[in-house]
């Protein structure tokens, strides 16, 4: 049996106040199956003593300190350009990683130049056999699902597969992409994020694949809160800004209005329900379509950068949403 090559690795932390989450996460890494990796500690100006936790038991680990909070999309950003490895592995500091979590993204990425991106499967760390992640889908107006969101592990869900964008709480980028590329937008501060580089790595002929193989565990939802009306609201903006950066102008004429018809509809029924969030839905969209057009100059100068490396069109990315979505149709039922 031929022994894999192990390719440099460069691991990507970001943090911010997350000193309870670190010694699994290193401890876990540093058990992994592949020896042949860096680990690039970001911390974001943390208050909890993240930074001399890491110092003190870690030695080896490049760290970066920012003198502020940057959010994750720009301090990953600024993580990248010291990365030295073939690959950039991304990963949430809230995970622990299976052995062969890096070893099996590395395998699926020496498949071919093509593979921009290979994303892990995301069990939940406190219902080990439950998934978070097992690929995505999107409509053409970013409705987007983690494919076998909140079921239990079955065969269907381990098939390797091309999958619309990378949950990058645990997933791996190939360098030279990067340095193509970029990696997050830093208007984004964080969420969305994954889905708008994972739209521009389609958009440059590259493929995101879905590896299961490689897997982790993930306390989702502890770094900023599930309900969190800031994460709302970041979510809602940064989508928005995706769908008019990537889009071609002729799909933008065609979606936009009825993206902005589909929320009107939601504000709509949920008033008649009586829904106690109608007045935050509303405020969390009005504020959106406002910072995109008070950011619209930043909006355009990404979408011309986006056309320099244009290999495919809107035509393809339809294809692939209408793809992925079938599928999240065929597991609904599992």
């Amino acid at each position: 049996m031929i022994k894999l090559e192990e390719p440099l690795v460069s691991i990507i932390l970001s943090n911010f106040n997350g000193l309870k989450h670190l010694e699994e996460c290193f401890n876990s890494l540093y058990n992994l199956n592949y020896s042949n990796f860096e680990i690039i500690f970001i911390d974001n100006n943390s208050k909890d003593k993240s930074v001399d936790f890491v110092k003190k038991n870690y030695s080896s680990v490049k760290i970066i300190q920012n003198e502020t909070d940057l959010g994750f999309s720009r301090a990953n950003n600024i993580a990248a350009s010291h990365a030295r490895g073939k690959y950039i592995a991304l990963l949430n500091i809230d995970t622990i990683v299976d052995t062969n979590w890096l070893i099996e993204l590395v395998k699926v990425a020496e498949i071919s130049e093509k593979i921009g991106i290979v994303v892990s499967k995301h069990y939940y760390y406190y219902d080990k056999e439950l998934i978070n992640f097992a690929g995505s889908s999107s409509d053409k107006f970013l409705k987007s699902h983690h494919i076998g969101l909140n079921k239990r592990d079955h065969k269907l869900l381990n098939i390797q597969l091309k999958t619309f964008y990378a949950c990058f709480a645990a997933a791996l980028l190939r360098r030279n992409l990067y340095k193509k590329i970029g990696l997050f937008d830093p208007y984004y501060y964080a969420f969305a994020e994954d889905l708008d580089l994972s739209w521009r790595v389609w958009i440059a002929g590259y493929n995101v694949i879905y590896a299961p193989k490689s897997f982790i565990y993930h306390k989702t939802g502890e770094i900023l809160g599930k309900k969190n009306p800031r994460k709302k609201f970041l979510l809602e903006r940064n989508k928005l800004r995706t769908l008019l950066k990537n889009y071609e102008i002729k799909s933008i004429i065609y979606i936009l209005p009825i993206y902005i018809m589909k929320r009107i509809g939601v504000v709509i029924r949920n008033a008649l329900k009586g829904e106690k969030d109608t007045l935050l839905f509303i405020t969390t969209h009005l504020k959106s379509f406002l910072w995109n057009l008070y950011h619209l100059k930043s909006l355009l100068k990404y979408r011309k950068i986006i056309q320099t490396y244009r290999k495919r069109d809107d035509k393809f990315i339809f294809q692939l949403m209408d793809k992925t979505s079938n599928w999240q149709n065929t597991l609904k039922d599992l």
